[in-house]
């Protein structure tokens, strides 16, 4: 019982290393994590700020709100 223990623990650790080493060899994805979010001034739907659109420091989810400004 104790050797299949020690298989299973190895097994998991071995799951764990490899998917670490495939992560930082891949690199992240999504946003990171310290952007700032800023609500859309016509839906207030909340988006990170590289993604919104800007215009004169107001901030739309899409070129549709955009055009239609604040509802």
């Amino acid at each position: 019982m104790t050797k299949f223990l020690l298989i299973v623990v190895a097994i998991i650790v071995i799951y764990f290393v490899v998917r670490a080493f495939a992560r930082k060899r891949h690199g992240r994805t999504g946003p990171p994590l310290n952007e700032q979010m800023v609500p859309c001034a016509h839906c207030r739907v909340n988006l990170p700020r590289s993604e919104a659109i800007e215009v004169t420091g107001r901030f739309f989810c899409s070129e549709e709100h955009r055009r239609l400004g604040t509802g």
